[in-house]
């Protein structure tokens, strides 16, 4: 005679403790791309104006140069090698030509819309160069503007 043992106590707890681990993990998956997702936004929501900081630092020493307010050449000569320009004195002054130099941030009206301009000469071609970057909050965004010099 065969005697068949059945002993299913604590089947049914192991089944429902691995399903509610899945759902689980499952949960923590959906909730780090909700955190993510919400990260990204948040980084897009800052960049737009981060941007337009940026392109107000471009347009304040494209004036400058235009309006002959300032020739980059002479008036930078100690940066031509690369450092930061101070827009919002009279007349704009480099400094910060070594690599461990902070950049000098210009404010736009106190709402954490700042800029910054970095200058280089390539002499090479006789080309004046400019990098802005503006940033809001966590976001940085970057122009970079070059032209030959006429003389």
């Amino acid at each position: 005679m065969i005697q068949s043992i059945n002993n299913n106590e604590g089947s049914a707890l192991l089944i429902t403790i691995l399903i509610l681990a899945s759902m689980l993990t499952v949960a923590f998956g959906v909730n780090e791309l909700v955190v993510r997702g919400l990260m990204i936004s948040r980084t897009s929501s800052l960049s737009g104006p981060a941007y337009l900081a940026t392109e107000s630092g471009a347009e304040k020493i494209l004036w400058l140069v235009r309006k002959g307010a300032v020739d980059p050449y002479a008036a930078f000569a100690d940066c031509r090698s690369g450092g930061y320009v101070q827009l919002d004195v009279s007349p704009p002054v480099c400094y910060g030509s070594s690599p461990y130099d902070q950049p000098y941030w210009h404010n736009l009206g106190g709402n954490d819309l700042t800029y910054s301009v970095k200058y280089t000469y390539n002499e090479a071609v006789n080309q004046d160069n400019f990098v802005i970057v503006g940033r809001y909050g966590e976001a940085r965004r970057s122009i970079s503007i070059s032209y030959e010099r006429s003389d």
